[in-house]
């Protein structure tokens, strides 16, 4: 069993979960623009008490830039957190906590399953896009812990600089589409050339930018998840361009893998993080 509790926030929610002798407890709670991190404070002390014994810790994912392991320096998914630190919810609930950034959270609960690779990269492309790196189990990042922003990678577009984020994220083809992205996947299945074209080509830019990840890392596993993934031909754009353009030698060692965690992926994360750092002191 766990001895952990790992949580996840993002813009709709918070989830918390812990091992106890009858399985996996799970706790959700309501977010949004308008929550207050006192409300947090008491959701995640109330979850505490209620469990059967008491945790070594408690890991936090969460959405923005996250300084180190407990300081948010900006979070516009929840605004909440703007400067949030983790001794304001260690002294609700009495235990250790760390925070992490969401992606890098779920770069930790992927990387677990491949404990006897030597540098495993996640790339999640959902509205927006991050990355996050391990190196012999341990993760990059960075000075300030700002490592993998990959969707501010800036691509050169008709001469004008532009941001990943801007041309290959779900966001860029709801925003070139005009639609949101049930109107989008119902134009994809009609085969509707102008919907095909544009995730066709975010789909390009990202495997540009999955080739640059590959020649920068020379990961011998990098897993490729998110939402945007669904979209009809997007996936199929992403590896053409990706083995158009990488180091032969280098895409041969290295397998393209899905999620291996399919839900809760932040909050198994976090647990590992908050172990990994309870391992380290």
């Amino acid at each position: 069993m766990n001895p952990y509790v790992g949580i996840e926030i993002d813009g709709d929610r918070m989830v918390l979960l812990a091992d106890t002798p009858e399985g996996l407890l799970e706790h959700s709670v309501p977010t949004g623009k308008e929550c207050e991190l006192a409300h947090l404070q008491r959701e995640v002390e109330q979850f505490v008490q209620r469990l059967p014994y008491t945790p070594d810790g408690i890991g936090m994912g969460m959405p923005g830039l996250v300084v180190g392991h407990d300081k948010v320096e900006l979070s516009h998914v929840v605004p909440a957190l703007n400067g949030a630190t983790a001794s304001q919810f260690a002294t609700a609930a009495n235990l250790p906590v760390a925070f992490i950034n969401d992606v890098k959270a779920a770069t930790l609960a992927e990387a677990a399953h491949y404990p006897d690779r030597d540098t495993v990269a996640v790339v999640m492309i959902d509205t927006f896009i991050a990355s996050g790196v391990v190196v012999k189990g341990n993760l990059l990042m960075g000075a300030k812990g700002w490592s993998g922003e990959f969707g501010y990678m800036v691509m050169s577009v008709d001469g004008e600089p532009k941001s990943l984020d801007l041309l290959a994220s779900g966001y860029a083809i709801t925003h070139q589409a005009g639609m949101d992205s049930a109107a989008i996947h119902l134009q994809l299945e009609q085969n509707d050339a102008a919907a095909l074209d544009i995730v066709r080509k975010a789909g390009t830019y990202l495997g540009y930018s999955l080739a640059n990840l590959i020649h920068l890392y020379n990961p011998d596993v990098l897993v490729i998840g998110g939402s945007t993934l669904a979209y009809k031909g997007y996936m199929d754009a992403v590896m053409s361009a990706l083995e158009a353009q990488a180091l032969p030698e280098l895409l041969k060692c290295c397998s393209i893998e899905a999620p291996k965690v399919k839900s809760r992926s932040m909050a198994h994360g976090a647990r590992e993080w908050i172990q990994k750092l309870g391992a380290a002191t």
